[in-house]
């Protein structure tokens, strides 16, 4: 991805944060990315595919924060903590702040696919870290990826089902917690 590209896409992530991606426009992005509408159309056909862009480098920005932080971290809990932190709270506090927000998160305009696929390099890093349990999660009828799957899942939409913070850190202890003994961590 090139600078340019970079530029344009953080651009259309303050827009939409800031309107929603049904309200902003190709000019609105133009405009706060500092370059005209047929530049940016030069390189992005339309919205939507600006859309699929952000989301996939908001979700890649995620997996190596998460990747870089699990360096440090000493414990499967820590690690699962450090994950919640980043993919989920940081964005539940983001709605809150700008309801507007959370088109971005969910996708919009071209169906499901793009939010999908940005969502699946987050599902691929739990798999991998449930993989070293796989024997736990076979004598509970599971796998690492359908447990990163349902986990993903779940502590996704408590950022849209929780009354406020402190609901949303009862959610996801008892998901972490769940998620612990089925790992036979517990």
């Amino acid at each position: 991805m090139t600078d340019r590209d970079h530029k344009i896409l953080d651009a259309a992530i303050a827009v939409f944060a800031r309107y929603g991606v049904r309200k902003a426009t190709m000019g609105d992005i133009a405009e706060q990315a500092g370059m005209s509408r047929p530049t940016l159309y030069a390189r992005y056909a339309n919205k939507d595919e600006i859309m699929a862009a952000a989301m996939q480098l908001i979700s890649d920005r995620v997996v190596s924060e998460v990747v870089e932080a699990w360096c440090l971290a000493a414990t499967l809990g820590e690690r699962i903590d450090i994950f919640l932190e980043c993919a989920i709270v940081r964005f539940f506090e983001q709605i809150r702040q700008m309801p507007d927000s959370s088109d971005l998160m969910t996708g919009s305009g071209d169906g499901a696919a793009p939010h999908l696929k940005a969502e699946q390099g987050k599902i691929d890093l739990l798999t991998e870290l449930f993989e070293a349990r796989t024997d736990a999660l076979a004598a509970h009828g599971s796998s690492p990826a359908e447990l990163a799957d349902f986990f993903y899942a779940s502590a996704s939409s408590f950022k849209f089902t929780a009354r406020d913070g402190k609901h949303l850190a009862s959610l996801l202890a008892t998901l972490k917690q769940s998620t612990m003994v089925m790992l036979g961590e517990a």
